[in-house]
């Protein structure tokens, strides 16, 4: 109880009150009784003394309160010192500026405002740097096909141009659009699923024969390297938003396929339990390595360059982002060379 009342600005407040009202007191007292006794030494008659001490009496109240109110005001600025220093700051923040810092040390509520602000103003830096970084990243992964179009266009202006190389500028042309679109809606979808918090559209349906759909979809990926597919999914019923999840589906095991060899096997798990659905996806492809596993959700990046080509490095953040919608987990472990496994939970919403 002490220690609590120690850290409170608030009992540190009301002690020193406390503390300079009897001092103040004190001093106006004493002073007084001081001037009285060297004023006044012989006897006085009783209306005298009444007068005298009325007047003793008023000159100590006025002292007290001016000795007081003083001590007070110069307490209160030592006190209100730190939060115009907070307030300055937060004015320089809001010009931009993320390297101020507060170094008041103190356990009390001020020491946990400047603790906090501290805390606002790292993540607002770190913010501003992942701005920058989506910015930048924007900026490159438009570039990049913008000018592969553009590039190869102008070359189909050329009139001595073959037959075959007229094929294969259009070929590359078509590609880098549809490329162009598929990071374009990515990103709108992103963008949507940054502010949305609460599924929009929900109802039961068949998510076991979601994930057959899916597969189905991307047959024309898997089976153009030849890969195995090892099923094995519960009957489950699940509600929620049917084509917002089946977003998760599609870029696992999308994945999955890309970063697999010829001929490989991928294994797809889903299983019911009382309260959650458990998907396992896991493949036997390149693998994530460890220095990259902890950005894997991060927009825009991509662990293997060599395939940057293929995709934008949203899918996983939009799964990563559907998940945490539906409060549910995703988990992941992976080894080079050995493939990697996808573990997503989602809780059963009645």
């Amino acid at each position: 109880m002490i220690k609590k009342l120690s850290n409170s600005i608030r009992a540190k407040g009301s002690f020193m009150a406390i503390g300079i009202l009897f001092l103040s007191c004190f001093v106006s007292f004493a002073l007084m009784t001081t001037l009285f006794l060297v004023l006044y030494h012989g006897d006085l008659s009783i209306k005298e003394a009444h007068a005298v001490f009325g007047i003793f009496m008023f000159v100590t109240l006025f002292l007290c309160v001016a000795l007081g109110g003083s001590l007070l005001y110069f307490a209160m600025g030592k006190i209100s010192e730190p939060i115009i220093r907070i307030s300055n700051s937060a004015k320089d923040v809001a010009k931009g500026d993320f390297s101020v810092r507060m170094d008041y040390k103190g356990n009390d509520e001020i020491g946990m405002l400047a603790q906090n602000f501290n805390l606002m103003i790292t993540e607002l830096g770190n913010m501003e740097y992942l701005r920058k970084d989506f910015i930048s990243s924007v900026s490159h992964e438009f570039k990049t096909p913008i000018a592969s179009i553009q590039g190869f266009a102008e070359m189909l202006l050329d009139k001595d141009l073959s037959e075959e190389n007229f094929q294969a500028y259009t070929n590359i042309i078509i590609d880098e659009s549809k490329r162009l679109s598929h990071l374009s809606s990515n990103m709108l979808r992103l963008s949507k699923l940054d502010h949305q918090f609460i599924p929009e559209s929900t109802r039961p349906f068949s998510l076991d024969e979601q994930i057959r759909r899916t597969i189905v979809l991307l047959e024309e990926k898997w089976s153009r390297k030849n890969l195995d597919l090892d099923i094995d999914l519960d009957e489950i019923v699940y509600t929620g938003d049917e084509a917002l999840i089946q977003q998760i589906w599609v870029n696992l095991i999308e994945n999955a396929v890309k970063f697999s060899a010829e001929s490989e096997t991928i294994w797809i798990r889903a299983k019911k339990t009382p309260d959650k659905v458990i998907v396992e996806i896991k493949d036997q492809g390149i693998g994530i390595a460890n220095i990259d596993q902890g950005r894997i959700f991060e927009k825009f990046f991509q662990a293997d360059k060599s395939h940057s080509k293929e995709g934008s490095g949203l899918g996983l953040a939009i799964v990563k982002k559907i998940v945490e919608i539906y409060e549910g987990e995703i988990d992941f472990t992976s080894e080079m060379g050995q493939g990697t496994t996808f573990v997503v939970k989602l809780p059963f919403r009645y």
